[in-house]
């Protein structure tokens, strides 16, 4: 399972509304803090998080596991290996991972973004 904080849940909705995506299931969402946090080659530190009382996501909602052309597990794994440049080898790892990277994504765009900033502008200058 892969777990958030309940500070994550609720800026999924302000996210997704800057985005213009307020439709669409949270997994989007959460796949593009993922892919956030993993376009950025920063540096940083892993966040002790004290407690996970969000929600819980499977593989299948996060990577489309097991969902033909929409599985992008293998393309999560892959990535993921690359950018921090370990070995992954159970699901529970890639789900670990999964999870850090959920964690990095909302903390750069949260401290990044204010409620009414553009994030587009923010996409074509930082990324």
């Amino acid at each position: 399972m892969i777990r958030t904080t309940q500070d994550i849940e609720n800026y999924i909705y302000p996210l997704s509304k800057m985005l213009n995506l307020e439709n669409e299931p949270k997994w989007v969402i959460l796949r593009f803090m993922i892919n956030i946090s993993l376009s950025l080659e920063q540096p940083y530190e892993e966040e002790k998080i004290e407690s996970f009382d969000g929600k819980e996501y499977r593989l299948e909602q996060i990577t489309g596991e097991g969902k033909g052309s929409e599985d992008f597990t293998k393309l999560f794994w892959d990535m993921i290996e690359v950018f921090d440049d370990k070995t992954i080898t159970s699901k529970r790892q890639l789900e670990e991972n999964l999870q850090k990277h959920i964690i990095r994504g909302y903390l750069i765009l949260k401290t990044s973004l204010k409620h009414d900033s553009n994030i587009f502008e923010f996409l074509g200058q930082d990324f």
